[in-house]
């Protein structure tokens, strides 16, 4: 033994020594009532810390990952059926503790012959690589770096409690940056291949152009695919297409077949700005990485992993877990994680894909019934499930920590210091003490760690609430123990019949949880013993049918963050006795069923004892084998893509939250010449041709009229609508226009009106509508005032250019010779209805008389009732509807629930949004020139935890963001410390708010309004999936031929700021009325309804050859065409 070895041990041991007098004192947070309870190490006599003292040599200032501490791996080494634990330390001998029974634990690591080599050591994982029924146990170290040096360990079993170190034999003694590695089977031959993980660092040159790095080999980073041939390992990347470059960051792993096809797929979790990878295995030795075409966006700083069934549906799930604070002031005072929309879109165009710094939650969803590779897509709703924010999170595993049936969520998290907080920061970029750093670090140096904050934070517990959303049950668990958490793993270590959980933390003693089951739920063991060298049978599927409930469950030890969980599979069940049904699918093809199983006992399932084929196809049985809707899309010829120009509102306003200038247009349609067809008008984006489509008798469409509508392609437009204006007969067209890059008096903004000679051709009008200018959403034609002409209401979207000023809107009456005057004053009164999006005439009182409903955004829903002509406001002294203003962007009108009056559906912003309005505590937003400069400055508050327990409203804007709009208030806050615990009322005093527009939003649910009559309307959010994204479109038909209205649903929007993200997790949505104003959702895959992009309008046209189509309007898309089949579901 060295010195420095002797030296470190000694200077350890009384760590440890410090560190366990520590310990004791967190027993008292734990007791006999929590689900948890954290175990004294004197108990278990599992003592092990991963102690790390940074030097000179070694240090978060040179090696970014000091802080990414170690992991854990669980399982029975011995055969004796107690999972053992083996720890890793990062800088010290790692740990075997063999399991005795009853919670008690033997330190063997001598023995065993396991510590590994002393350098920096990261993930382990327990497999039989060489297949002879005992579990081995491989290592990751990092080497080639400041100093470092050694390889991977591979530790053979040798069946007599020692192991031998055999990675240069079986080829896996890889020498470079290693994370972990994962044994499976990705070419079903009966042995176990490796997928090894590593990580990079920033002087490996990896800010480049990503299709210039990624098909560049690494010899130090970059993946490695190994595949096992004879039990030599040998790397087959390149030929499988795994990418093993620089570039990828990879912290985590997980391992599953996501689209079900038999095959393993990959899922890559990568920091920093690399993407993700999506690994699809084409069953032929090879992999499709299909990041962009199954995902809307990822996390950012992708760290731990978790791939797992969470909703119960039969299909593989993704968490992943990234470094988004959950606390206020810690957010406001670290670096803020997310870009600048510019810096968003520079990383985009250099090929880096949608990232967003907070956690991810993938919902995996079919959308095909078809066998093919991605015929599914992963729909991110972290934010709608009460996920996405954990702080700086390493592990993340999905477990049913409850035993109720339902996998929960475990997150794992904290960093001893914090290297993103602003104020270190800019103590660090002084020049002075920069650029010396360069030169190297000497102990003076060292001490600018002290900049960096330390703060302790729980891990997270979160509850399945077994409706697509999770409750955080840290406290009431028994698991919020404050400190800094790596590597988690899972296990039954007692045997009682439910998962306890083992986590190696930074500097501190490991915690062991024993699970107490209070609720006394009803479990199942599962060990699976299969055929050649894959003796635990990895990749293997289990479907338990219980009931109506399905759980599924695939055999995939390693996951969540460097660590793996036991091989035997603890299923709770709740409180169901007896199981219907037991599918076990293994990679040969072969599966067992078993009924009638018995609940509390423990299963031995053998891959020799399977023989039928096909039995996993049961996790699908629920798929129609005939769909609602086919995509006919490639037959119908429609000469016409939307194209909006670059987005440019955030270099105006700073502080706007999403753009104006992104959301898109409506189809209008009617038959324009005569003939019989629907024709249509598809307004386009600015300097691109909005287009007349003339329908044709083979039901294709052709362009007609171009030079006229190119003319004003400088115009933004937005909406249009097919009307009788000039009484003639034929139909006459209204366009309007948006866009919020023209405002005052600017011409490009004016509506337009084209009349129709009756042949179908149209021109443009000059004198015939008054002079207004409007930044327009909406042109809706009616003859309110029964007259016999049709007159116009025209929305307004926004004040250009003012985000948060109520614009005017517009009622324009018709004199019956298409000529309009401006009658808004008269009609209206108050014509500043608000931010309008969208509005519908409908008779809601059934006096026979056409009425107003508006919606729009910072607005409730908006009844204008037509009292002799007058649109009388409804809403404003209705406490019930005020309350749910909303962030509002459709409207729908028709009598859903079979009673004779008109109800109404309205799509929202959506639930799965870092926005979280509520009727008590609404997003606020302050409108006014705060520093007196000729613009208006919009600022958004949200209620949050201030620092001391009380619930405040707080600036969205970081402090950067508000100090550009703001540059007067860099002096009042000089510490982004100091910004981070400010309120609104901290910020501004009262005579500066003196005088401010004051706007609020409670309600984001997208919601059926039920007219109740006198009264009054009756609102209730849709189903949760109608909740996933914005919802821009809607249309309503009887579209299973059942005689009940059903539902249609688009949306997503992406013209938001990052730190909001993408709302991109919408794929279209059919809801299944059942004729009383309820809707059920109906899957994409059984319906056939599925919509890719921002859809912004769904229109039913039926063509020439007589089919019934869906037309789907998608921003920066072509039309999409969806058949209804008109058929039973």
């Amino acid at each position: 033994m060295n010195c420095r070895y002797t030296f470190t041990i000694f200077y350890f041991i009384i760590l440890i020594s410090l560190f366990a007098c520590n310990q004791s004192n967190t027993d008292e947070r734990t007791s006999d009532n929590s689900l948890f309870k954290l175990l004294d190490p004197a108990q278990t006599g599992v003592d092990f810390a991963n102690l790390v003292k940074e030097d000179t040599t070694f240090n978060i200032l040179n090696y970014l990952y000091f802080y990414n501490g170690g992991g854990v791996s669980i399982g029975d080494i011995n055969n004796d059926s107690l999972p053992d634990i083996y720890l890793t330390a990062n800088r010290l001998p790692n740990k075997l503790y063999l399991n005795k029974g009853n919670l008690k634990f033997e330190d063997i690591t001598e023995k065993a012959g396991v510590a590994g080599s002393i350098g920096w050591t990261t993930g382990t994982t327990m497999a039989d690589v060489n297949g002879d029924g005992w579990l081995d146990i491989y290592v990751c170290n990092v080497s080639n770096l400041l100093g470092l040096s050694g390889h991977n360990q591979l530790f053979i079993n040798n069946q007599n409690g020692t192991f031998s170190e055999k990675a240069k034999e079986y080829g896996l003694d890889f020498s470079g940056f290693s994370t972990q590695a994962a044994f499976f089977d990705y070419d079903n031959d009966g042995d176990l291949d490796c997928y090894l993980l590593n990580h990079s660092t920033h002087y490996e040159g990896t800010y480049r152009r990503a299709a210039e790095i990624r098909p560049e080999k690494n010899e130090r980073a970059g993946d490695r695919l190994m595949k096992n041939e004879n039990g030599k390992f040998i790397d087959v990347s390149e030929n499988a297409g795994i990418y093993s470059s620089a570039v990828g960051y990879g912290l985590g792993i997980a391992i599953g077949d996501i689209n079900q096809d038999g095959w393993q797929d990959i899922y890559i979790a990568n920091d920093f700005h690399e993407n993700d990878y999506l690994y699809l295995n084409n069953g032929n030795g090879t992999f499709t990485e299909s990041i962009r075409q199954v995902v809307g966006h990822t996390s950012k700083f992708s760290m731990g992993v978790d791939m797992a069934d969470f909703n119960n549906d039969g299909r593989l799930d993704v968490f992943s877990a990234d470094m988004m604070p959950e606390n206020e002031q810690i957010r406001k005072a670290s670096e803020e994680s997310a870009d600048a929309y510019s810096i968003y879109q520079f990383k985009y165009s250099f090929g880096y894909y949608h990232q967003f710094a907070k956690n991810a939650l993938q919902v995996n969803t079919s959308i095909s019934q078809e066998k093919k590779l991605t015929n599914f897509k992963l729909l991110e709703i972290a934010q709608l499930a009460g996920v996405a924010t954990t702080d700086w999170s390493w592990s993340v595993l999905f477990a049913d920590l409850d035993n109720d049936g339902w996998k929960d969520l475990f997150v794992a998290n904290g960093i001893p210091r914090r290297p993103n907080d602003m104020d270190y920061l800019k103590f660090i970029s002084d020049p002075n003490i920069r650029y010396p750093l360069l030169q190297g670090i000497d102990e003076a140096k060292l001490k600018y760690t002290e900049q960096m904050p330390i703060i302790k934070i729980p891990n997270f517990a979160f509850k399945n609430n077994k409706n697509l959303t999770f409750n955080n049950l840290s406290k009431e668990w028994g698991l919020d123990k404050a400190g800094f958490s790596n590597g988690t793993a899972y296990a039954d270590l007692d045997n009682d019949g439910d998962l306890d959980l083992v986590v190696n933390n930074f500097n501190e003693i490991a915690s062991i949880y024993e699970n107490q089951n209070i609720d006394k739920n009803n479990y199942l063991k599962i060990k699976l013993v299969g055929e050649n060298q894959n003796t635990s049978g990895i990749g293997a599927k289990i479907i338990l049918k219980l009931k109506d409930q399905l759980i599924y469950q695939e055999q995939s030890p390693t996951r969540g963050f460097q660590s793996s969980v036991d091989h035997v599979l603890t299923i709770g069940l709740g409180k169901n006795e007896i199981i219907d049904s037991l599918i076990v699918a293994w990679n040969n093809g072969n599966s067992q069923l078993l009924t009638n199983v018995k609940a509390n006992q423990f299963l031995t399932l053998k891959q020799s004892e399977a023989s039928e084929k096909n039995l996993c196809n049961q996790c699908n049985s629920w798929l129609s084998s005939q769909q609602l809707f086919a995509d006919i899309t490639n037959q119908v010829n429609i000469p016409f893509t939307h194209e909006d120009n670059a987005i440019t509102d955030f270099e105006r306003e700073f502080l706007i939250p999403y753009a104006l200038s992104t959301q898109g247009s409506k189809i209008a349609k009617g038959d324009v010449n005569g003939d019989g067809l629907e024709d249509l008008f598809v307004p386009n984006g600015k300097w691109k041709t909005s287009a007349l489509l003339i329908q044709q008798k083979n039901s294709s469409f052709a362009l007609s009229q171009k030079n006229l509508f190119e003319q004003d392609s400088i115009c933004e437009d937005v909406s249009a609508a097919f009307f009788d204006a000039d009484g003639d007969k034929d139909l006459d067209l209204i366009v309007v226009s948006a866009g919020n890059e023209f405002f005052g008096k600017d011409k490009q903004i004016q509506p337009r009106l084209y009349l129709n000679d009756g042949k179908g051709n149209f021109t443009k009008t000059e004198n015939q509508l008054p002079e207004i200018f409007i930044n327009a959403s909406c042109v809706k034609p009616a003859d309110f005032d029964g007259d016999g002409d049709v007159d116009l209401f025209i929305g307004a979207r926004v004040e250009g250019r003012k985000f948060g000023i109520d614009p005017p809107s517009f009622i324009l009456k018709n004199n019956g010779k298409g000529f309009f005057e401006n009658a808004s004053a008269d009609v209206l009164g108050n014509n500043l209805l608000g931010m309008v999006t969208d509005a519908v005439w409908a008779d809601f009182d059934n006096d026979q008389q056409l009425d107003l409903v508006v919606v729009g955004e910072w607005m409730p829903i908006t009844f204008l009732k037509n009292q002799n002509n007058k649109l009388i406001n409804l809403t404003t002294n209705n406490q019930h509807l005020t309350s749910n203003s909303g962030f509002w962007n459709s409207l729908l009108a028709d009598d859903f629930d079979g009673d004779g009056d008109i109800d109404f559906v309205a799509g929202n912003w959506g639930q799965n949004s870092y926005l979280k309005p509520t009727e008590n505590e609404p997003i606020t937003l302050y409108v006014k020139d705060f520093d007196a400069n000729g613009s208006t400055d919009p600022i958004i508050c949200m209620y949050r935890t201030a620092s001391d327990g009380s619930r405040q409203l707080f600036p969205l804007a970081s402090k950067d963001e508000m100090t550009s709009q703001l540059p007067h208030l860099r002096k009042k806050f000089l510490k982004y410390k100091d910004y981070s615990t400010a309120t609104i009322h901290d910020i501004f005093t009262p005579e500066e708010l003196k005088g401010a527009v004051m706007k609020n939003a409670h309600n984001f649910s997208t919601s059926y309004i039920e007219n109740k009559g006198k009264d009054g309307f009756a609102i209730k959010s849709l189903p949760i999936e109608a909740q996933f994204s914005t919802v821009f479109a809607l249309q309503v038909g009887d579209f299973d031929k059942d005689g009940k209205k059903d539902l249609l649903l688009g949306g997503n929007f992406y013209g938001v700021t990052p730190l909001l993200s993408r709302y991109d997790a919408s794929v279209g949505l059919l809801l299944k009325g059942d004729g009383k104003g309820n809707f059920a959702p109906i899957s994409p895959a059984q319906s056939g309804f599925v919509v890719n992009g921002e859809c912004r309008d769904i229109q039913l046209i039926t063509l020439a050859n007589g089919k019934k189509v869906a037309l789907v309007m998608r921003n920066n898309d072509k039309l999409q065409v969806l058949e209804v089949l008109n058929r039973p579901l």
